[in-house]
């Protein structure tokens, strides 16, 4: 009797640990990785799927941004708009300048995943770290 109670309790610790996770995974709950500026750009450039997003100011953008990323405003009133325009099938790596916690690119991250997109990353470090590391860029006179 006494093994039949010890095994309703390891029974019952594993229902407690295992169901807030399966039920997270059904809520449809998404995590954002953290990826560092080389394994960005090899994925990038492995990936034809992958896109870079910059949610930076038009006006940051244009002055310099990682080459071939797209410029989606974070601070723009029309920024759920515009990235409910995107293919949520892609893969995406947001950053701003140095994609701290509580930054522009977690706000967007946010955004992009209350609106289904699953398939997301963070830019670790943002565009200074990509700078940093000497990857290639768009400048303003290019």
């Amino acid at each position: 009797m006494k093994s039949i109670n010890v095994f309703s309790g390891v029974l019952l610790m594993v229902s407690l640990i295992v169901m807030p996770v399966v039920h997270a995974g059904e809520s449809g709950k998404t995590t954002t990785e953290t990826i560092d500026v080389t394994t960005a750009q090899e994925y990038v450039d492995t990936h034809e799927d992958a896109i870079v997003i910059d949610v930076r100011t038009p006006a940051e953008y244009d002055m310099s941004h990682i080459t071939n990323s797209v410029n989606v405003n974070v601070q723009d009133e029309s920024f759920a708009e515009m990235a409910a325009a995107l293919d949520p099938e892609k893969t995406y790596i947001v950053h701003c300048t140095k994609n701290p916690a509580d930054g522009r690119s977690s706000r967007a991250l946010e955004t992009l995943r209350e609106l289904g997109f699953r398939n997301l990353y963070s830019l670790e470090g943002g565009y200074v770290a990509w700078k940093e590391a000497e990857l290639p860029l768009t400048d303003a006179d290019q």
